[in-house]
């Protein structure tokens, strides 16, 4: 098996490109939902920890040239009504930092920028990279 279609090449002298930095398991640290993302290749996981969450599995693309930079997620799995929807999002990478924002799955308008991470009416999550230590 060619290992081209999980490599991303390189960018600008060693920076990654953002499918390569979103690479791994992020937590939530702000915002009103508790969640887990794991990101392999241009596959999703996405797990809601609080009562009535979820767990919600697909694909995704990336628009980074976009400002604010975009993420269009492909619900392959996942609860009711949201299987099979396309949830247009925002986010923002900055190390191991990711801020995202979804519209509601199957809804046509995107977000411009974000809405605070205490908005009811959005899902506006900071998370950060959770990285395994070596020993």
């Amino acid at each position: 098996m060619s290992t081209t279609a999980l490599a991303t090449p390189e960018t600008k002298a060693g920076h990654h490109t953002d499918v390569q930095q979103l690479q791994g398991s992020w937590k939530s640290v702000a915002g009103r939902r508790e969640a887990i993302l794991m990101v392999a290749g241009n596959r999703f996981t996405f797990e809601f920890s609080d009562d009535g969450g979820g767990l919600y599995m697909g694909t995704f693309v990336l628009d980074p040239d976009a400002a604010p930079k975009r993420m269009d997620m492909v619900i392959d799995e996942g609860v009711g009504e949201h299987r099979g929807q396309l949830a247009l999002c925002i986010y923002h990478l900055e190390s191991d930092i990711l801020r995202w924002c979804p519209t509601k799955p199957g809804t046509r308008v995107r977000l411009t920028s974000f809405p605070s991470v205490d908005d009811e009416k959005y899902i506006s999550l900071v998370f950060k990279h959770v990285r395994r230590h070596r020993t």
